[in-house]
């Protein structure tokens, strides 16, 4: 029972995380929590930037893929406008993993 308890705790520090981290942005400014949730504000806040981030970089390849395959003016103005998005919540974008070899490639070295 702890183990579903824990689960739905992080869910909802997530879920208010988000909103918080969208609020601010959209506000401009750290939205202030009453004194009472401060710290609960604080984590929420932290795991929300860490679950946005996280969608961050597994939706990057896919958007990559995507935007391969419009015409030319169609993606800049995609890609500019993601990465816009992104950066007005403030989440990085996350670090290129480095080429996996493959197995063919391996056999020829």
């Amino acid at each position: 029972m702890t183990a579903v308890l824990d689960q739905v705790k992080n869910v909802a520090y997530t879920g208010v995380g988000v909103n918080l981290v969208v609020t601010d942005a959209i506000i401009g400014r750290e939205v202030p929590a009453p004194k009472a949730v401060t710290e609960h504000a604080a984590t929420a806040r932290a795991k929300g930037t860490e679950a946005l981030t996280d969608l961050r970089g597994r939706t990057e390849p896919l958007a990559a893929k995507v935007v391969e395959r419009l015409p030319e003016q169609v993606a800049g103005a995609v890609e500019t406008g993601r990465k816009a998005a992104w950066g007005f919540l403030g989440i990085d974008a996350p670090k290129a993993a480095a080429p996996k070899a493959t197995k063919k490639a391996a056999k020829k070295a």
